[in-house]
């Protein structure tokens, strides 16, 4: 990736615009220039605020660059030729609750559709170093620090209240200062005491910390999700996990005017890996398959 970047900024005369092609962000561009100058050990480009000028060096690399990406380009549609069905095994890093999801519909759906495909999937709450070539993709919940990556918007949720309508006949639920009188399951894997931290459905400036308690804590979403159900309590989890469970009155979406931020996903991968067949496959499945799975 970082000689197609080299490539571009001189074919576009400078990195906004070379961004703005490549659809990449413009610290992403200038990073990757850095990075390729400093394996080379050569300044390729003298970089001012007003305009980029190639080097000696650059000039001379240029025509080699672009003949190494040529020839690239013409091995990835010889082995696509060679191989017109994508094939190989794509390893996916998840989160455990949304990823359960994705492997129970979403695996099946690919190696339905491309048979000699295989997928493996690790779960984690914590985020996957994607630079790791252990992984080809991964979905990830909330804000992309790394610019190295490609970051392509899935859809986004919000947690809700739920209670079964059991638990809350003996415990009702008219105000957000009852969720302080009654067990609250927590998603966490420290302690039992946890700020639920909620944000009014009518003034999303308006948000309250509110310090909830119960008698069980979790780190899974899942988990909580099948206490509620059994009547043990109440949970705030995100809205794509108890949909079902509503609309089949197993449990009740309560003080809807509460709920938690947006909270974004994105489908992320390195650069180049979408030129790889078998990864392509998958990623370009995702992009139109996953959404459905967070409305």
């Amino acid at each position: 990736m970082e000689l197609i970047i080299f490539v571009e900024v001189v074919r576009c005369g400078g990195i906004t615009a070379a961004s703005q092609k490549l659809g990449i962000a413009k610290s992403a561009v200038s990073s990757q220039l850095s990075k390729l100058e400093d394996r080379l050990g050569l300044k390729l480009l003298e970089r001012s605020s007003r305009r980029i000028a190639v080097t000696i060096e650059g000039k001379q690399l240029l025509p080699k660059i672009e003949s190494l990406i040529a020839e690239g380009a013409l091995l990835f549609q010889q082995a696509e030729l060679q191989s017109s069905e994508p094939s190989g095994q794509v390893s996916v890093a998840l989160t455990p609750d949304f990823g359960q999801r994705v492997v129970a519909s979403f695996f099946p759906y690919v190696t339905q559709r491309y048979p000699k495909i295989s997928l493996i999937c690790k779960f984690n709450y914590q985020f996957e170093d994607m630079q790791d070539t252990a992984f080809d993709l991964g979905v990830r919940i909330g804000t992309i620090n790394d610019e190295n990556l490609v970051a392509h918007k899935l859809g986004e949720f919000r947690r809700v209240l739920v209670a079964s309508e059991q638990y809350l006949e003996h415990h009702p639920i008219n105000d957000i200062e009852d969720l302080k009188k009654v067990n609250c399951l927590i998603f966490s894997s420290r302690h039992n005491s946890r700020i639920w931290s909620l944000v009014s459905a009518e003034d999303e400036e308006r948000t309250i910390a509110l310090d909830v308690s119960g008698d069980i804590a979790a780190q899974s979403f899942k988990a909580l999700v099948d206490l509620c159900v059994a009547h043990h309590g109440v949970v705030y989890v995100p809205a794509f996990l108890v949909k079902d469970h509503i609309s089949k009155r197993q449990l009740r979406h309560i003080l809807p005017q509460w709920h938690s931020n947006l909270m974004r996903v994105y489908l992320v991968y390195r650069f180049g890996a979408d030129k790889v067949h078998r990864v392509k496959a998958v990623i370009d499945s995702a992009k139109t398959y996953l959404p459905g799975l967070l409305n």
